[in-house]
Protein backbone atom coordinates (compact mmCIF):
# COMPACT_ATOMS: atom_id res chain seq x y z
CA UNK A 1 0.00 0.00 0.00
CA UNK A 2 2.87 2.13 1.12
CA UNK A 3 4.89 1.30 -2.15
CA UNK A 4 1.37 2.51 -4.26
CA UNK A 5 1.22 5.42 -2.47
CA UNK A 6 4.56 6.53 -2.88
CA UNK A 7 4.94 5.74 -6.91
CA UNK A 8 1.41 7.71 -6.98
CA UNK A 9 3.01 10.76 -5.98
CA UNK A 10 6.08 10.30 -7.74
CA UNK A 11 3.29 10.34 -11.31
CA UNK A 12 1.82 13.42 -9.65
CA UNK A 13 5.13 14.86 -9.43
CA UNK A 14 5.87 13.92 -12.67
CA UNK A 15 2.79 16.12 -14.26
CA UNK A 16 3.74 18.91 -12.23
CA UNK A 17 6.99 18.57 -13.87
CA UNK A 18 5.36 19.24 -17.00
CA UNK A 19 2.79 21.33 -16.16
CA UNK A 20 5.43 23.76 -14.29
CA UNK A 21 7.22 23.92 -17.35
CA UNK A 22 4.52 24.74 -19.53
CA UNK A 23 3.40 27.59 -17.45
CA UNK A 24 6.68 28.77 -17.22
CA UNK A 25 7.22 29.36 -21.06
CA UNK A 26 4.49 31.59 -20.98
CA UNK A 27 5.71 33.46 -17.62
CA UNK A 28 8.99 34.03 -18.83
CA UNK A 29 8.23 34.62 -22.64
CA UNK A 30 5.09 37.13 -20.96
CA UNK A 31 7.78 38.92 -18.91
CA UNK A 32 11.05 39.43 -21.16
CA UNK A 33 7.64 41.28 -23.57
CA UNK A 34 6.45 43.14 -20.90
CA UNK A 35 3.31 41.99 -19.95
CA UNK A 36 2.44 42.15 -16.65
CA UNK A 37 1.81 38.92 -14.14
CA UNK A 38 -0.69 38.72 -11.80
CA UNK A 39 -1.07 35.11 -10.72
CA UNK A 40 1.01 31.47 -11.71
CA UNK A 41 -0.94 28.61 -10.78
CA UNK A 42 -0.39 24.83 -11.14
CA UNK A 43 -3.72 23.14 -10.66
CA UNK A 44 -7.12 24.09 -10.95
CA UNK A 45 -9.69 24.67 -8.18
CA UNK A 46 -9.35 25.80 -4.80
CA UNK A 47 -6.40 27.23 -3.38
CA UNK A 48 -4.21 25.10 -1.12
CA UNK A 49 -1.58 27.44 -0.33
CA UNK A 50 0.28 30.33 -2.30
CA UNK A 51 2.37 33.32 -1.72
CA UNK A 52 3.13 36.32 -2.97
CA UNK A 53 6.49 38.02 -4.53
CA UNK A 54 7.01 41.00 -6.49
CA UNK A 55 3.08 41.92 -7.18
CA UNK A 56 2.52 38.53 -8.48
CA UNK A 57 0.77 35.83 -6.68
CA UNK A 58 2.11 32.09 -7.10
CA UNK A 59 -0.38 29.36 -5.85
CA UNK A 60 -0.82 25.27 -5.62
CA UNK A 61 -4.24 24.49 -6.17
CA UNK A 62 -6.27 21.03 -5.52
CA UNK A 63 -7.08 19.93 -9.23
CA UNK A 64 -3.69 18.88 -10.59
CA UNK A 65 -5.41 19.11 -14.20
CA UNK A 66 -3.42 21.40 -15.37
CA UNK A 67 -2.49 25.21 -14.33
CA UNK A 68 -2.34 28.78 -15.92
CA UNK A 69 -0.55 31.68 -15.51
CA UNK A 70 -2.86 34.66 -15.24
CA UNK A 71 -1.60 38.11 -17.36
CA UNK A 72 -2.98 41.70 -16.76
CA UNK A 73 -5.42 42.87 -18.97
CA UNK A 74 -5.71 39.24 -20.69
CA UNK A 75 -9.46 39.12 -21.25
CA UNK A 76 -10.56 42.46 -20.39
CA UNK A 77 -10.27 45.80 -21.65
CA UNK A 78 -7.16 47.29 -19.41
CA UNK A 79 -5.44 50.80 -20.11
CA UNK A 80 -2.39 49.91 -18.33
CA UNK A 81 0.84 49.85 -21.04
CA UNK A 82 1.95 46.39 -18.69
CA UNK A 83 -1.67 44.98 -19.90
CA UNK A 84 -1.67 42.13 -22.75
CA UNK A 85 -4.15 43.74 -24.47
CA UNK A 86 -1.80 46.75 -24.69
CA UNK A 87 0.96 44.93 -26.58
CA UNK A 88 1.58 44.25 -30.32
CA UNK A 89 -0.08 40.74 -31.69
CA UNK A 90 3.65 39.80 -32.36
CA UNK A 91 4.42 39.70 -28.61
CA UNK A 92 0.85 37.80 -27.43
CA UNK A 93 1.46 35.51 -30.17
CA UNK A 94 5.10 34.23 -28.95
CA UNK A 95 3.50 34.23 -25.23
CA UNK A 96 0.93 32.09 -25.66
CA UNK A 97 3.02 29.92 -28.69
CA UNK A 98 5.70 29.54 -25.72
CA UNK A 99 3.78 27.16 -23.23
CA UNK A 100 3.65 24.43 -25.96
CA UNK A 101 7.09 25.28 -27.44
CA UNK A 102 8.23 25.08 -23.42
CA UNK A 103 6.69 21.33 -23.57
CA UNK A 104 8.15 20.78 -26.50
CA UNK A 105 11.78 21.40 -25.53
CA UNK A 106 11.09 19.17 -22.78
CA UNK A 107 9.95 16.13 -24.69
CA UNK A 108 13.22 16.56 -26.76
CA UNK A 109 15.61 17.02 -23.58
CA UNK A 110 13.91 13.71 -22.75
CA UNK A 111 14.05 12.00 -25.59
CA UNK A 112 17.73 12.88 -25.56
CA UNK A 113 18.56 11.65 -21.87
CA UNK A 114 16.55 8.52 -23.27
CA UNK A 115 18.66 7.91 -25.89
CA UNK A 116 21.82 8.73 -24.61
CA UNK A 117 21.48 6.84 -20.62
CA UNK A 118 19.73 3.94 -21.66
CA UNK A 119 19.51 3.58 -25.45
CA UNK A 120 17.27 2.03 -27.89
CA UNK A 121 16.17 -1.14 -30.14
CA UNK A 122 16.92 0.26 -33.68
CA UNK A 123 15.74 -1.21 -37.08
CA UNK A 124 19.11 -3.31 -38.27
CA UNK A 125 19.83 -4.13 -42.00
CA UNK A 126 20.76 -7.93 -40.42
CA UNK A 127 18.59 -10.56 -41.66
CA UNK A 128 16.78 -11.78 -38.58
CA UNK A 129 14.96 -14.55 -40.31
CA UNK A 130 14.90 -16.27 -43.82
CA UNK A 131 11.63 -17.48 -45.45
CA UNK A 132 11.75 -20.84 -47.21
CA UNK A 133 11.49 -20.63 -50.75
CA UNK A 134 11.58 -17.40 -50.80
CA UNK A 135 14.17 -14.91 -53.57
CA UNK A 136 16.44 -14.43 -50.62
CA UNK A 137 16.60 -18.16 -49.90
CA UNK A 138 17.43 -19.18 -53.20
CA UNK A 139 19.46 -16.33 -53.85
CA UNK A 140 21.77 -18.01 -50.80
CA UNK A 141 21.06 -15.30 -48.17
CA UNK A 142 21.22 -16.41 -44.59
CA UNK A 143 19.74 -15.18 -41.21
CA UNK A 144 22.49 -12.71 -39.65
CA UNK A 145 23.55 -11.67 -43.02
CA UNK A 146 23.74 -7.74 -42.91
CA UNK A 147 22.97 -5.70 -45.77
CA UNK A 148 25.36 -3.27 -46.88
CA UNK A 149 23.91 -1.65 -50.65
CA UNK A 150 20.99 -2.27 -52.43
CA UNK A 151 21.67 -1.76 -56.90
CA UNK A 152 24.54 0.19 -56.38
CA UNK A 153 22.87 2.61 -53.19
CA UNK A 154 24.50 2.72 -50.02
CA UNK A 155 22.17 0.95 -47.17
CA UNK A 156 22.53 2.42 -43.30
CA UNK A 157 22.51 0.13 -40.66
CA UNK A 158 19.23 1.43 -39.10
CA UNK A 159 15.72 2.20 -39.58
CA UNK A 160 16.52 4.19 -42.54
CA UNK A 161 18.59 2.27 -43.94
CA UNK A 162 15.49 -0.25 -43.81
CA UNK A 163 13.25 1.71 -45.42
CA UNK A 164 15.32 2.43 -48.49
CA UNK A 165 15.86 -1.05 -48.56
CA UNK A 166 12.03 -1.55 -48.64
CA UNK A 167 11.08 1.04 -51.21
CA UNK A 168 13.97 -0.10 -53.50
CA UNK A 169 12.20 -3.71 -53.11
CA UNK A 170 8.81 -2.02 -54.42
CA UNK A 171 9.97 -0.85 -57.50
CA UNK A 172 9.88 -4.78 -58.73
CA UNK A 173 12.92 -4.91 -60.60
CA UNK A 174 15.70 -6.92 -60.07
CA UNK A 175 17.85 -6.20 -56.74
CA UNK A 176 21.34 -6.95 -56.85
CA UNK A 177 22.70 -7.02 -53.24
CA UNK A 178 25.91 -6.45 -51.32
CA UNK A 179 25.74 -8.29 -47.93
CA UNK A 180 28.39 -8.79 -44.96
CA UNK A 181 28.72 -12.31 -43.81
CA UNK A 182 31.53 -12.98 -41.22
CA UNK A 183 33.73 -10.36 -42.37
CA UNK A 184 33.40 -11.47 -46.18
CA UNK A 185 31.66 -9.22 -48.00
CA UNK A 186 29.35 -10.91 -50.63
CA UNK A 187 26.88 -10.58 -53.93
CA UNK A 188 23.31 -11.67 -54.95
CA UNK A 189 21.25 -11.13 -57.62
CA UNK A 190 17.35 -11.86 -56.87
CA UNK A 191 13.57 -10.79 -58.44
CA UNK A 192 11.69 -9.69 -55.75
CA UNK A 193 8.08 -11.50 -55.55
CA UNK A 194 4.77 -10.62 -55.29
CA UNK A 195 3.25 -12.06 -51.49
CA UNK A 196 0.46 -10.81 -48.87
CA UNK A 197 2.46 -8.33 -46.10
CA UNK A 198 1.43 -9.85 -43.07
CA UNK A 199 0.30 -7.31 -41.02
CA UNK A 200 -1.79 -5.99 -43.70
CA UNK A 201 -3.16 -8.22 -46.06
CA UNK A 202 -1.91 -6.45 -49.19
CA UNK A 203 0.29 -7.80 -52.04
CA UNK A 204 3.52 -5.96 -52.43
CA UNK A 205 7.11 -6.72 -53.73
CA UNK A 206 8.87 -8.80 -51.11
CA UNK A 207 11.89 -10.96 -50.77
CA UNK A 208 11.26 -13.29 -48.24
CA UNK A 209 13.51 -11.65 -44.80
CA UNK A 210 12.69 -10.08 -41.90
CA UNK A 211 15.11 -7.71 -39.90
CA UNK A 212 16.23 -7.85 -36.65
CA UNK A 213 16.79 -5.41 -33.88
CA UNK A 214 20.28 -4.16 -32.53
CA UNK A 215 20.68 -1.90 -29.43
CA UNK A 216 22.44 1.00 -29.41
CA UNK A 217 23.37 3.66 -27.52
CA UNK A 218 23.82 7.20 -28.55
CA UNK A 219 26.71 10.04 -28.45
CA UNK A 220 25.16 13.66 -27.58
CA UNK A 221 25.63 14.45 -31.24
CA UNK A 222 23.87 11.02 -32.35
CA UNK A 223 20.72 11.81 -30.00
CA UNK A 224 19.91 15.65 -31.46
CA UNK A 225 18.53 14.35 -34.83
CA UNK A 226 17.72 10.99 -32.95
CA UNK A 227 15.57 13.00 -30.58
CA UNK A 228 13.80 14.81 -33.35
CA UNK A 229 12.97 11.78 -35.25
CA UNK A 230 11.56 10.41 -31.81
CA UNK A 231 9.48 13.70 -31.46
CA UNK A 232 8.18 13.88 -35.50
CA UNK A 233 7.14 10.16 -35.35
CA UNK A 234 4.72 10.49 -31.57
CA UNK A 235 3.53 13.47 -33.46
CA UNK A 236 2.46 11.87 -36.94
CA UNK A 237 1.38 8.88 -34.69
CA UNK A 238 -0.99 11.54 -32.12
CA UNK A 239 -2.20 13.51 -35.02
CA UNK A 240 -3.37 9.97 -36.48
CA UNK A 241 -4.71 8.86 -33.63
CA UNK A 242 -6.76 12.47 -33.17
CA UNK A 243 -8.30 12.15 -36.13
CA UNK A 244 -9.78 8.20 -36.15
CA UNK A 245 -11.16 9.53 -32.85
CA UNK A 246 -12.66 12.76 -34.23
CA UNK A 247 -14.12 11.08 -37.40
CA UNK A 248 -14.13 7.48 -37.07
CA UNK A 249 -14.59 7.03 -33.41
CA UNK A 250 -11.61 4.70 -32.79
CA UNK A 251 -9.77 4.62 -29.63
CA UNK A 252 -12.14 6.53 -27.40
CA UNK A 253 -11.78 3.72 -24.78
CA UNK A 254 -7.97 4.47 -25.05
CA UNK A 255 -8.50 7.79 -23.87
CA UNK A 256 -7.56 9.01 -20.02
CA UNK A 257 -7.82 11.50 -17.99
CA UNK A 258 -5.40 12.91 -14.69
CA UNK A 259 -6.04 10.03 -12.66
CA UNK A 260 -5.74 7.54 -15.33
CA UNK A 261 -2.70 9.08 -16.32
CA UNK A 262 -1.43 8.78 -12.65
CA UNK A 263 -2.54 5.04 -12.58
CA UNK A 264 -0.22 4.42 -15.88
CA UNK A 265 2.42 6.21 -14.69
CA UNK A 266 2.57 4.73 -10.90
CA UNK A 267 1.95 0.99 -12.62
CA UNK A 268 4.58 1.68 -15.26
CA UNK A 269 7.27 3.19 -12.87
CA UNK A 270 6.51 -0.03 -9.96
CA UNK A 271 7.72 -1.98 -12.92
CA UNK A 272 10.84 0.25 -13.95
CA UNK A 273 11.46 2.78 -12.59
CA UNK A 274 13.97 4.32 -16.05
CA UNK A 275 9.98 4.89 -17.55
CA UNK A 276 9.94 8.23 -15.87
CA UNK A 277 11.90 9.83 -18.74
CA UNK A 278 9.76 8.41 -21.49
CA UNK A 279 6.93 9.24 -19.53
CA UNK A 280 8.06 12.70 -19.24
CA UNK A 281 8.70 12.65 -23.26
CA UNK A 282 5.45 11.29 -23.84
CA UNK A 283 3.11 13.31 -21.48
CA UNK A 284 4.69 16.50 -22.28
CA UNK A 285 4.48 16.39 -25.82
CA UNK A 286 1.32 14.83 -25.52
CA UNK A 287 0.70 18.52 -23.95
CA UNK A 288 2.54 20.27 -26.15
CA UNK A 289 0.17 18.59 -29.00
CA UNK A 290 -3.14 19.40 -27.49
CA UNK A 291 -2.46 22.58 -26.67
CA UNK A 292 -1.74 23.71 -30.37
CA UNK A 293 -5.50 22.24 -31.47
CA UNK A 294 -7.67 25.29 -32.69
CA UNK A 295 -9.79 24.80 -29.51
CA UNK A 296 -11.26 27.16 -27.14
CA UNK A 297 -9.39 27.78 -23.68
CA UNK A 298 -6.43 26.06 -25.49
CA UNK A 299 -3.41 28.21 -26.10
CA UNK A 300 -4.15 27.02 -30.09
CA UNK A 301 -7.78 28.70 -30.05
CA UNK A 302 -6.08 31.65 -28.21
CA UNK A 303 -3.12 31.96 -31.54
CA UNK A 304 -6.47 31.74 -33.28
CA UNK A 305 -7.77 34.74 -32.57
CA UNK A 306 -4.26 36.62 -32.69
CA UNK A 307 -3.95 35.46 -36.17
CA UNK A 308 -7.17 37.11 -37.24
CA UNK A 309 -6.26 40.19 -35.16
CA UNK A 310 -3.29 40.20 -36.95
CA UNK A 311 -5.01 39.85 -40.56
CA UNK A 312 -8.16 41.97 -39.78
CA UNK A 313 -5.63 44.56 -38.00
CA UNK A 314 -8.20 45.02 -35.52
CA UNK A 315 -8.40 42.88 -32.19
CA UNK A 316 -11.64 40.61 -31.48
CA UNK A 317 -13.45 42.74 -28.24
CA UNK A 318 -11.41 40.92 -25.04
CA UNK A 319 -15.00 40.35 -23.67
CA UNK A 320 -16.07 38.19 -26.57
CA UNK A 321 -12.83 36.55 -26.86
CA UNK A 322 -13.17 35.92 -23.01
CA UNK A 323 -16.54 34.52 -23.53
CA UNK A 324 -15.81 32.04 -26.01
CA UNK A 325 -12.47 30.54 -23.63
CA UNK A 326 -15.01 30.59 -21.06
CA UNK A 327 -17.64 28.31 -22.42
CA UNK A 328 -14.54 25.99 -23.70
CA UNK A 329 -12.89 25.88 -20.57
CA UNK A 330 -17.06 24.61 -19.23
CA UNK A 331 -16.76 22.38 -22.09
CA UNK A 332 -13.02 20.68 -21.06
CA UNK A 333 -14.43 20.71 -16.91
CA UNK A 334 -17.33 18.57 -18.05
CA UNK A 335 -15.11 16.49 -20.36
CA UNK A 336 -12.32 16.07 -17.41
CA UNK A 337 -15.42 15.06 -15.14
CA UNK A 338 -16.38 12.07 -17.39
CA UNK A 339 -12.82 11.17 -17.93
CA UNK A 340 -12.36 11.24 -14.55
CA UNK A 341 -15.66 8.89 -13.98
CA UNK A 342 -14.05 6.25 -16.59
CA UNK A 343 -10.77 6.33 -14.69
CA UNK A 344 -11.78 5.30 -11.90
CA UNK A 345 -13.97 2.66 -13.22
CA UNK A 346 -11.17 1.81 -15.33
CA UNK A 347 -8.83 1.59 -13.11
CA UNK A 348 -9.79 1.70 -9.37
CA UNK A 349 -13.09 -0.39 -9.57
CA UNK A 350 -12.14 -2.95 -11.72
Amino acid sequence: MLTNLLYTLLAIVLLGIIIIIHELGHFIVGRLCGIGVEEFSVGFGPKLFGWTRKGIDYSIRALPLGGFCKFEGEDEDNPSPTAMNSQPVWKRFLTVFAGPAMNFVLAFAAAMAVLMLFGTADLSTVIGEVVADAPAAEAGLLAGDRIVSANGAEITDDYAGVEALRSIIQSGEALSLSYERGGQLLSATLSPAVAADEETGESRYQIGVSFSYAFRRYTLFQAIPGAAQYIWDFTRSMLDFLRNLIFKGQGANDVAGAVGTVAVISQGLQVNKSLFLDYLFLISLNLGIMNLLPLPALDGGRLVFLIVEGIRRKPVPPEKEGMVHAIGLMVFFLLAIVLTWHDIVTFILK
